[in-house]
């Protein structure tokens, strides 16, 4: 980064954590009013690229600084296998994150990608779209550039690390309820810890990407069958 006195930079990057963490949901929100409906998950998809976009050019122009600051470099084979081994991790958690949600009585909507009617290559596809721009796009605002700003004005990786991570499970509330919150919240905290031991975002990508896609397709599956 350019050198520039603290004081210019406290505020610059306190914008930047503002659009990371609730730009997706104060976006949706204005969107969703403007007309009238609820936006679907293809145009919802296009929109969270388009705020990343945004984002990135955040990064890049007005703060003068590369996009390794947000975690954004090439990955090594550890790397690689970190990801893949959150992924398993990931599902192992789910599954026993959903005996409780189940036992609690309580509903989720958590995998649901707007296409749970249909079954066929469409729905796949739409599914792996949205999953994965989910995964992505989601990884780039919370655990890149939210993360690594706060803890760059708070000075703390924990606090970082733990603001980010309960406003992640959070502002999921409105599209997967309460159970589904239980659900993702020991996927926010390997996600996080992960990134935060690797401090490369491909890591947390990949196993959200891989659980995603997972999900789209354990739907398909069940659907296929049930259409049998």
């Amino acid at each position: 980064m350019t050198t520039t006195s603290r004081l210019n930079v406290i505020p610059m990057h306190l914008l930047g954590i503002g659009i990371a963490l609730f730009g997706f949901y104060i976006g949706e929100t204005v969107l969703s009013t403007l007309f009238s409906a609820a936006i679907s998950p293809t145009g919802l998809a296009v929109f969270k690229w388009a705020v990343v976009g945004l984002l990135i050019g955040f990064v890049l122009i007005p703060e003068d600084d590369s996009l390794s600051s947000i975690g954004l470099t090439q990955p090594n084979w550890l790397d690689v296998l970190v990801g893949i081994g959150l992924f398993v991790v990931g599902l192992i958690s789910v599954g026993l994150a959903s005996q409780i949600v189940g036992m609690l009585g309580l509903e989720s909507s958590i995998g649901g990608n707007g296409t749970e009617g249909t079954v066929g290559v469409r729905s796949l596809t739409v599914g792996l779209f949205v999953g994965l721009t989910a995964a992505i796009t989601e990884e780039v605002m919370y655990r890149g550039y939210a993360l690594e700003r706060t803890e760059s004005v708070t000075n703390s990786t924990w606090f970082a690390g733990t603001v980010t991570a309960i406003l992640f499970v959070v502002l999921h509330y409105g599209s997967h309820g309460i159970g589904g919150l239980l659900l993702i919240t020991p996927l926010a905290a390997l996600l996080t810890a992960a990134y935060v031991w690797r401090r490369n975002l491909f890591v947390p990508i990949i196993g959200h990407a891989l659980i995603n896609s997972g999900w789209s397709f354990v739907q398909l599956v069940t659907r296929l069958l049930e259409s049998v």
